[in-house]
């Protein structure tokens, strides 16, 4: 009778503290409609990033490109993500980071319908370009209303939370839709992936607060030289610009690199490709939470960089568990972007309403290399094939990456 109790006891301790673990994690957030918007849209997001890398396969066949294809689609994509990243920032100054991040959902998603409807290769290149701009709207805003959503000594476990949303949007469009495309034609399988992403933008409509804007606010030029030029917000840029070339060889390449090197269906190829964004999920959110813990934001940085040109170095082996143990290790180490956006909100280089162009501007130069680093490879594939293109893709990234130990630590961001 006496151990009944006791364990009835026990349960109901055990109970009590799960009950209180989950009111705890519920009270960090100040706003879950914003919250859950914000996630699900980042979602679909993800997968009309990812979906072209999956099906592309399919695209190859339809319009008769080799490798070289795939770099010029995604070199399109990043040069509208890196040219509007400032331009977003600025606007969500003068208009509000709910507004901005609405236009820039409906946009990128809108582009992407578009694209089931295309007939010459050209016009595939230009909505690409479109997508990318909508998104460089989106993702600034999106950071910092993220953030507010959650209680101040939790934003790192939002900004978490929200890029771990990425990678869950990135893991189902690399999978998902190499399956969608088998199945039903890469058209349709793009149709239905920006008819989900304009589900997102009306839900951000629907549950986003509106913005509050200060009265009389301008942007001025002064501000804008200010952020622009500040060491702290151009170090972490650098570092990112590092970081993003290695990722983007991954999560581009490696499920083409699998199809056609060696020889995996495409359901295999998108399952393999897909582990990179799974193990992000895990990763973004853990380093959000320890960014909110260490002082150490420099030597993570170096030491994310450091394992993913590892990461890149490993699929040069040239087999599938080379390719499997890659793609598991690069995921592992994008819990750089979360640290480093975080970093970037803590740079008051002006104003608060600047903040979201802080933001921007530090994802700004690492979309550049998504302009350069898929063409060179691309290249480099046609040239030497892809152990050697994989090995300088990997020298490359270190070499980036080391840029961050020029700068001098202080809690919550590098200066």
């Amino acid at each position: 009778m006496r151990d009944s109790q006791h364990s009835s006891l026990l349960v109901g301790i055990s109970q009590r503290r799960r009950t209180s673990s989950l009111v705890s994690g519920l009270r960090r957030v100040l706003d879950r409609g914003a919250v859950i918007s914000l996630v699900l849209s980042r979602a679909a997001y993800a997968i009309n990033w990812y979906n072209v890398a999956a099906v592309f396969a399919f695209i190859a066949f339809d319009y008769g490109l080799n490798v070289s294809g795939l770099g010029i689609l995604t070199a399109s994509f990043y040069i509208g993500l890196g040219l509007f990243q400032i331009p977003g920032g600025i606007i969500a100054a003068k208009l509000g980071p709910r507004r901005t991040a609405i236009y820039g959902m409906l946009l990128s998603s809108l582009a992407v319908l578009l694209t089931a409807f295309t007939f010459q290769f050209y016009q595939l290149v230009l909505l690409r370009f479109f997508v990318g701009v909508g998104m460089a709207l989106f993702f600034g805003p999106g950071v910092t209303l993220i953030a507010k959503a959650f209680r101040r000594e939790s934003q790192g476990l939002g900004v978490g939370v929200f890029n771990g949303a990425f990678y869950v949007g990135g893991a189902v469009g690399l999978f998902g839709w190499s399956v969608l495309a088998d199945l039903t034609g890469w058209r349709l399988s793009l149709a239905a992936s920006g008819g989900l992403g304009i589900l997102g933008g009306l839900l951000l409509l629907a549950y986003l607060p509106k913005d509050t804007l200060r009265k009389g606010f301008i942007v001025k030029m002064t501000d804008l030289r200010k952020v622009l030029s500040n060491r702290s917000l151009f170090l972490l840029s650098f570092e990112l610009f590092g970081i993003g070339s290695g990722q983007i060889l991954v999560n581009t390449f490696m499920i083409y690199y699998l199809e056609q090197s060696l020889r995996l269906a495409p359901a295999s190829a998108g399952i393999i490709g897909s582990l990179s964004p799974l193990c992000a999920v895990l990763a973004s959110p853990l380093f959000g939470i320890l960014y909110d813990k260490t002082k150490r934001t420099r030597l993570l940085l170096f030491l994310l960089g450091a394992v993913l040109a590892i990461a890149v170095a490993i699929a040069s082996i040239g087999n599938i568990y080379s390719a499997i143990g890659a793609t598991l290790i690069a995921g592992s180490s994008s819990g750089a972007f979360t640290i480093s956006y975080l970093a970037a909100r803590k740079v008051r280089a002006a104003s608060a309403e600047y903040e979201t162009l802080a933001v921007s501007w530090v994802n700004t130069i690492q979309m550049f290399a998504g302009f350069w680093s898929p063409v060179a490879f691309s290249l480099l594939v046609i040239s030497f094939g892809y152990g050697t293109s994989w090995l300088v893709g990997a020298a490359y990234t270190f070499l980036l990456i080391s840029a961050i130990l020029l700068a001098k630590e202080r809690r919550g961001t590098v200066a």
